[in-house]
């Protein structure tokens, strides 16, 4: 009797891509949250609002994370849309989040090294302004700590951009560098979502 022998790395190959295949599914399907759109805020403004947020807990996966002050003035420098406009609701989108994916801290070209952290974890949500839809991009890091230590969470940066940017007007799913020239738009991609979104074709 012959017997099938399927080897361990391929059957871990095909979990990943099964559970990529999922996540991204269920980031594309989430709903879409309507959430209020205040008045824009300078840098101190937004700080004195980000103090009041505390520990912010993840619902689905029930990661903690903190938002250190000093990374606001980052956060709503963004160039796509002014997240001082939702500053007050950045704890109810993290809270909703689904992680899409996690990377570990690592040395490479380019890159100022981190040992103090262990991990970055991406969680995506959407949201609307009334016009257009959003994604928000969260980054995480995960602090480096020694074997028995508990580990902290701490959003660093967000990034937004619209949803429609990642379809092409066929309604096709857009690849790097596909969907950039497309015409009427000067819209802000992000390319971790749509490498991500596509890492699964």
């Amino acid at each position: 009797m012959s017997m099938l022998r399927v080897d361990n790395r391929s059957i871990h190959t095909y979990s990943y891509i099964m559970n990529c295949t999922a996540q991204v599914t269920a980031i594309q399907n989430l709903e879409t949250q309507k959430i209020a759109i205040n008045k824009p805020m300078n840098q101190k403004e937004a700080e004195n609002i980000v103090r009041t947020f505390g520990i912010i807990k993840n619902i689905n996966d029930g990661r903690l994370a903190e938002i250190p002050v000093n990374t606001v003035g980052k956060i709503i420098n963004h160039k796509e849309f002014d997240t001082s406009l939702i500053i007050n609701s950045i704890p109810v989108l993290y809270e909703s989040s689904l992680l899409a994916w996690s990377e570990p801290e690592k040395k490479r070209e380019g890159h100022k090294h981190h040992p103090n952290i262990r991990e970055y974890h991406h969680y995506i949500n959407k949201f609307t302004d009334g016009d257009n839809e959003y994604y928000i991009r969260f980054t995480l890091h995960e602090t480096n700590v020694k074997p028995g230590k508990i580990s902290k969470n701490y959003i660093h940066s967000t990034a937004i951009s619209k949803t429609k940017v990642y379809k092409k007007d066929d309604g096709s799913d857009c690849i790097r560098d596909t969907c950039t020239g497309k015409k009427n738009t000067s819209s802000f991609y992000d390319l971790r979502i749509m490498d991500f979104f596509n890492s699964v074709k």
